[in-house]
């Protein structure tokens, strides 16, 4: 009995021990919350004063609302990074707002994608037509950071900084050498002659016609790119054209002589130059950071009537969404239906930003959005690139709307199935004995290639989910499939040329699909909501995929990696079956 109640006395001193344990746990978290954001509940400028926005690394489609990102800065000096939306919306706020009389824009570190450049670029120029100030000061300007701060009515760089004005590439990492040093090779099975995302595994370099289409489509960009700086800056298009192809404006002295920064100053004089094109004084100035000034803001006024953004951003699977940024079709189905089931909702917006994927989960969401838009209109509006599975999901909508350097097309499907006889057989010396029954019944095997029934077959199906895309893409944008032929093959596009081929309808940012949304429902009068809903901070903090994604991104901090670097490397896992996908990652460098 004296050791029973010995054994009680102990296992309720650390039961007693584990609730304080957790209590301290629980207000050291509240805490960090309170030091992270408490702070930062929607304050305003109640005189007139000037906002500070830094914009760097890559710009994600929404902000997340998942505390453990904040609670990784906690004692850093820098902002939690924006969402695509969060700046959209805070511009639209400090357009209207009195006491905002302008912006010191820093965005020099800027890495994100071409689109959502040119999304943010679009709303700075409006802001300044409200006649409020922007100038944009940086120490460096990546090729694209250049590119928004454009826009500005003046253009500060750091007189010891760097400029990135050397034209554009893409760069494709090809692996058959070091498959080929595994005892590792790949049976390809593919749709389309551009359809180069099997490349990397079958080739040591790529072909004339994956050079052809990424030459074509880069210049269409790049090109582009150019001239919208021609016109900000007031330099002909051709003079920039040599300047960016001879890297001859990388450094600060030679870009001012080129009329590329109107001057060359510290921090605090840019401050000052700011000040001084908003008719403010700099010593007295009060200044608050944008993030904090754009905070939860909802720029549309309360109103019964709703349109609803969808969003669907990284690579397409089967299932219930992933952590490591992936549609899964599933939980995309689920936000479609609750859009679609509300009567409130008169119009849904989805917003595609993906490469593409499995082509099983493609044709899934692309059948529902059909059946949704016999309901209600359904306006598809592309990010930095939707392009094979993306285009298949969003070429079914009643309108496309994409910004004029969004990637997109790339109609076409592959399979890659390994085949690791070398590696298994003669290396590590397995062997595999089957018995059959039936002439496919094995399957694909890792001790053997598949024989040529098995290749036949494999390619009569890939054949034929090709014949579905195309069916899929005539039947959507009102073309005959000999026109999608033409256009397929899996060729890759810009916006600007996918509008002139038929493959979009119109040229804009999401405010453009929004807009049209609305005149397509026959209302004015709206607020918009989003899909899938912003979790409450405790949901966030016990959901195990946003625990998931802040692993990715504490990896990403300890290894000085992107986390796009390392959500990468576990792609080839979701490779399974059948995929519209874009060959390769999309970055301007």
């Amino acid at each position: 009995m004296r050791t029973f109640a010995k054994y009680l006395i102990t296992l309720l001193g650390g039961f007693a021990l584990g609730i304080i344990a957790i209590g301290l746990l629980i207000a050291s978290l509240f805490s960090g919350f309170n030091a992270n954001f408490g702070e930062k509940q929607n304050p305003e400028l109640t005189e007139a004063g000037l906002l500070y926005l830094k914009i760097e690394g890559d710009v994600a489609e929404r902000k997340s609302s998942n505390p453990l990102d904040d609670l990784m800065l906690a004692g850093e000096e820098s902002d939690p990074s924006f969402g695509l939306d969060q700046i959209l919306n805070g511009l639209k706020k400090a357009e209207k707002d009195p006491n905002v009389k302008g912006i010191l824009l820093d965005c020099g570190g800027y890495l994100g994608g071409m689109a959502t450049a040119e999304e943010i670029r679009m709303a700075l120029t409006q802001f300044q037509r409200s006649g409020k100030a922007v100038v944009a000061y940086s120490g460096m300007y990546s090729e694209l950071g250049y590119y928004i701060a454009s826009s500005a009515k003046t253009v500060i760089c750091n007189p010891k900084g760097l400029l990135e004005f050397d034209g554009i590439s893409s760069k494709i990492v090809m692996y058959k050498g070091l498959f080929d040093k595994l005892g590792v090779d790949f049976q390809v099975f593919k749709a389309g002659k551009y359809k180069s995302a099997v490349e990397p595994f079958i080739q040591e370099s790529m072909s004339a016609e994956n050079r052809e289409q990424i030459t074509q489509y880069i210049t269409s960009l790049y090109q582009y790119q150019l001239s919208e700086i021609a016109k900000n800056r007031n330099i002909p298009f051709d003079s920039l054209w040599s300047i960016a192809m001879h890297g001859s404006a990388q450094m600060p002295a030679s870009a001012l002589k080129l009329k590329l920064f109107d001057g060359l100053a510290y921090e605090t004089q840019a401050k000052e130059s700011l000040a001084k094109n908003a008719k403010l004084m700099a010593s007295k100035a009060p200044w608050l950071s944008f993030y904090d000034y754009a905070l939860d803001v909802d720029p549309y006024p309360y109103s019964e009537n709703k349109i609803a953004v969808v969003y669907a951003v990284g690579d397409i699977l089967p299932g219930k969404q992933n952590p490591d940024n992936q549609i899964g079709s599933t939980t995309f189905i689920n936000n479609l239906k609750m859009a679609q089931n509300d009567p409130d909702i008169k119009a849904i917006v989805i917003r595609i930003n993906s490469p593409g994927g499995s082509a099983f989960a493609s044709d899934e969401m692309a059948h529902e959005i059909i059946a949704c838009k016999k309901v209600k209109p359904v306006i598809i509006s592309f990010g930095d690139v939707s392009a094979s599975g993306g285009y298949y999901m969003g070429c079914v909508g009643d309108s496309i709307f994409a910004l004029p350097n969004t990637i997109t097309g790339s109609i076409g499907v592959f399979a890659l199935l390994p085949n690791t006889q070398a590696l298994f057989g003669e290396k590590l010396g397995l062997n595999y004995e089957t018995v059959e029954l039936g002439d496919f019944s094995a399957g694909w095997r890792p001790d053997r290639p598949l024989n040529d029934k098995e290749k036949a077959m494999m390619q009569t199906m890939i054949s034929g989910i090709y014949d579905d895309f195309i069916a899929t893409v005539a039947a959507g944008r009102k073309m005959s499939p000999d026109q999608v032929r033409a256009l397929a093959e899996g060729r890759v596009y810009s916006a600007i040329d996918a509008k002139k081929l038929g493959l979009i309808d119109g040229l804009g940012g999401i405010d453009r699909a929004i807009l049209s949304a609305s005149r397509k429902a026959k209302t004015k009068d709206f607020r918009v909501v989003y899909y899938p809903e912003q979790k409450d901070w405790l949901s966030a903090l016990f959901d195990k995929e946003d625990v998931a994604k802040s692993q990715w991104a504490m990896a990403a901090k300890s290894s000085g990696l992107p986390v796009q670097t390392i959500q990468e490397a576990q792609k080839i896992q979701h490779l399974v079956g059948p995929q519209y996908l874009l060959p390769w990652s999309v970055k301007m460098h």
